[in-house]
């Protein structure tokens, strides 16, 4: 007997507990939600059959699989390895679809925004963490050809993730208030050579309210005071 098919959008509830969802207030949670699955007309725009979503679900962990096989040496692994190998490519999944949302929200940056962005990118910091823990703990290694040596699949990311960590720190400015020194904005501007674009900040540590030029901070140390050193 088949059973009906029926439209499926996950609920808040079902979803909330997931890695990249729990450290979330219910507000940037709820947030969250409605910008990957309800539309301004509050109608799901994500709507899948229950069927086809879990099939779409596996067929992106077994595309990842495939495409980790083509890289990485994969044989010779235990049932436990491949369990472990799985949960790798799930994880995969779920910092590239974070990461879309992030980018998304970095094109609308604002006050209100700023620090639900800084949680997202602790999630996505916590995600990549647990692709670099897993892959090294299945010590998965390169294959390269007309090379006798292997490459880390650990070491490799961990290089990408240092280089795409120095490109954001490039591109982004920080704003820190003249008074007490708190960092209280890390913008990340679409036109930078908008010359016009000016910012009025509120700082809730000492009361300071102030306006700051964003031209030409990329030429002074992507940052608007000299005596502040950035990490």
């Amino acid at each position: 007997m088949v059973g009906r098919k029926r439209k499926f959008t996950p609920t808040p509830d079902r979803i909330r507990n997931l890695k990249q969802y729990k450290d979330l207030s219910d507000d940037e949670f709820n947030k969250t939600y409605e910008e990957l699955f309800i539309d301004r007309e509050n109608e799901p725009v994500l709507e899948y059959d229950l069927i086809d979503l879990e099939k779409e679900q596996k067929e992106r962990v077994q595309a990842r699989l495939d495409k980790l096989g083509e890289d990485y040496d994969l044989s010779d692994m235990k049932s436990n390895d491949l369990m472990q190998l799985e949960s790798l490519a799930q994880t995969m999944i779920q910092l590239e679809d974070l990461e879309k949302v992030v980018y998304k929200r970095r094109l609308d940056i604002n006050d209100s925004n700023v620090f639900t962005l800084e949680k997202l990118n602790k999630v996505l910091s916590d995600l990549r963490s647990d692709v670099s823990k897993i892959s090294t703990d299945l010590q998965l290694t390169k294959k390269i050809r007309n090379q006798s040596k292997d490459v880390s699949i650990a070491k490799r990311w961990d290089e990408l993730t240092k280089k795409a960590y120095e490109f954001y720190k490039q591109k982004s400015l920080y704003i820190f208030c003249p008074q007490c020194k708190m960092l209280l904005a890390t913008i990340w501007l679409q036109y930078p050579n908008n010359t016009g674009t000016t910012i009025t900040l509120h700082c809730e540590r000492c009361g300071n309210i102030f306006n700051q030029s964003l031209a030409g901070l990329y030429e002074t140390g992507n940052k608007n005071l000299e005596d502040v050193k950035i990490l």
